[in-house]
């Protein structure tokens, strides 16, 4: 019973098929129709995850690797001058 209560939820969230719409559906239809979003999710993660791993290559590939891009300019190097403690 428990388990029902959980493929209600899922297909009132994500499916947006209310409780009472899928007590009138037969048994073996709302199995069909939780194994077909149970795969559609598996390869949107794949997906998802095979499109971060080619962002995190270009990033890491990139001209400046992490450094932010400044539109093709060059930062001057600029080093702190060295002063001395003043003798009292």
């Amino acid at each position: 019973m428990e388990n029902w209560f959980k493929i209600e939820f899922i297909f009132a969230k994500n499916l947006h098929i209310i409780p009472s719409e899928l007590d009138k559906m037969e048994f073996y239809r709302v199995e069909y129709m939780l194994q077909n979003y149970e795969e559609f999710i598996k390869e949107e993660n794949k997906q998802a995850t095979a499109q971060n791993k080619q962002q995190e290559k270009q990033m890491s590939s990139s001209k400046y690797g992490s450094k932010p891009n400044l539109g093709g300019y060059n930062v001057p190097k600029m080093s702190i001058p060295k002063m001395n403690v003043p003798k009292f």
